[in-house]
């Protein structure tokens, strides 16, 4: 792949509309990956399937406190999503995090996802004394035979255990506005127990819960739609839903994100400060570091401002931008349906 170096951006007065002027233009949420660490070994996950690969570019670490002491004092931060590729809680700065973000009026939450195999009572105690806004438990199973098909090395019993943590601190506070939620993958080997989620969240801790369809081709597939379908409302199986169907619904209003709008609203930071822009890159960045260059100079790169100009459809296709290969930017460009910038809508 060309180096970013040599790459030459054709950056003309009309690619520079999404530049940030000033650093009250630039986005107030943010997700930044707390941790790459992770100790299951999940089917689909990027960091068993290309391990090499991860290593190589957003690598394993934690977030530091520092950095992130730096970049909520330095910036008119609102809100911070902290899990993408890894598990949070194996990060051991990161009841000082929670606490400062607490300080500063910063809120935090893990909606991406946690696996929530380990989870100390300093954290599950921080988690509630300083309003940690949210938590989703990727837990796909109602018991630990089907759980740990997935999610092997995990184990069920401690997940709900360390859920009983979080409700205890959450009784010792008097604070309901936590928000725990149970995402359920469904495969073949799990949809008979999305009844017993239904009429047993509440029972096992969880405030609220959604179902999520097989992100795995050809791993365990559901083996009766029909049920599935009845028994969760969703009628698409399919995890790969048409870009271009919900572009469409985005722009009409029924849906309110589309994958692009990460770049713009919530762009992803790794855990060291790369420039990632959405929770599906890990091969690639846009250039920049958000802890050595500063969160405006990093969202300023060209890389950053060529590739939204391109997904928009104002720029031609460049060599070397993470969003080359998504597959929601190939569909938008054999389209020609274009996402359209939120800054363009104001």
């Amino acid at each position: 792949m060309t180096s970013n170096q040599e790459i030459q951006y054709p950056l003309k007065e009309e690619y520079l509309i999404e530049e940030y002027k000033t650093k009250e233009e630039l986005p107030k949420i943010l997700r930044v990956d707390a941790s790459t660490y992770c100790q299951l070994n999940c089917h689909a996950c990027s960091l068993r399937l290309r391990h090499q690969e991860f290593k190589d570019t957003c690598g394993f670490g934690n977030l530091s406190f520092e950095n992130f002491k730096n970049l909520v004092d330095d910036n008119n931060i609102e809100k911070i999503e902290l899990s993408n590729n890894g598990e949070i809680f194996l990060n051991p700065e990161l009841v000082q995090i929670i606490k400062y973000a607490y300080e500063k009026g910063v809120k935090l939450s893990a909606e991406n996802g946690v696996n929530l195999n380990y989870l100390s009572d300093e954290q599950a105690e921080a988690l509630v004394k300083y309003d940690f806004e949210s938590i989703t438990v990727s837990l796909d199973g109602a018991s630990q035979e089907t759980y740990v098909q997935y999610r092997q090395n995990g184990n069920f019993d401690k997940v709900l255990e360390n859920v009983k943590k979080i409700n205890f601190y959450k009784e010792k506070y008097k604070k309901d506005s936590f928000h725990l939620e149970w995402k359920f993958i469904i495969f073949g080997h799990n949809e008979h127990e999305i009844p017993k989620v239904k009429s047993e969240y509440k029972n096992m801790g969880f405030d609220d819960f959604y179902f999520d369809t097989n992100c795995v081709e050809d791993y365990s597939p559901i083996k009766n739609p029909d049920f599935v379908k009845k028994e969760t409302g969703i009628e698409h199986l399919d995890k790969y839903v048409d870009p271009i169907v919900l572009l469409q619904d985005y722009q009409k209003g029924l849906v309110d994100w589309f994958f692009c709008d990460f770049l713009w609203k919530s762009p992803q930071i790794n855990w060291d400060g790369q420039v990632l822009g959405c929770c599906s890159i890990f091969e690639n960045n846009f250039g920049g570091n958000v802890f050595k260059d500063g969160l405006l100079n990093a969202l300023n790169n060209p890389k950053m401002i060529y590739a939204k100009n391109m997904i928009t459809g104002k720029a031609p296709e460049i060599e070397g931008l993470p969003c080359n290969d998504c597959y929601c930017y190939r569909a938008m460009k054999e389209a020609d349906l274009w996402f359209t910038s939120p800054r363009a809508q104001n």
